[in-house]
């Protein structure tokens, strides 16, 4: 009778489907462990973009009204109101909820730690009929700032195109 001997351990294609798989997962939790305040930062920009592109919106839609982005003093938040009326924010058409915004909260609950703070006086950013600044004197610059990580937001007084 022969015997076939019988192999221990593993074939050289399970090891690498093995390492395969291994380094996909790798691949896909290296972020989770990347830097967090760049992250907030990134949240922060694109909120305020999107509430930013909202007021030259609603500033177009209502020729007669000057809507403006007001800047909480303490840098953790903002909202949207009528010059007129600067501290009452203005309310959604669809949701009748206020357009304000409160870092660490609702949809910006993870930008605990950030503070944003603009270029302006006031704190407020007014657009105009055509969805440009009411004030042609100087680009808006908004910086948002978590830690070491710095970005700003660039508003052009004529055009009231958003970098």
């Amino acid at each position: 009778m022969i015997r076939t001997p019988q192999h221990r351990g593993f074939a050289l294609i399970e090891l690498v489907l093995s390492l395969a798989i291994v380094s996909i997962l790798a691949a896909l939790a290296a972020p989770m462990f990347g830097n967090n305040e760049s992250l907030q930062v990134d949240v922060t920009r694109r909120l305020l973009i999107s509430d930013l592109e909202y007021a030259q919106i609603i500033a177009i839609s209502h020729p007669d009204e000057e809507i403006a982005v007001l800047f909480d003093a303490d840098g953790r938040g903002w909202h949207i109101a009528n010059t007129d009326t600067p501290e009452i924010p203005l309310r959604n058409s669809v949701t009748d909820d206020p357009i304000t915004l409160q870092l660490g909260e609702g949809p910006a609950a993870s930008a605990s730690n950030v503070i944003v703070s603009t270029s302006t006086e006031n704190n407020m950013i007014i657009f105009d009929q055509n969805g440009g600044l009411s004030d042609f004197t100087q680009t808006v610059e908004i910086s948002i700032t978590s830690g070491e990580t710095v970005t700003v937001v660039q508003v052009s007084p004529m055009t009231g195109s958003i970098k």
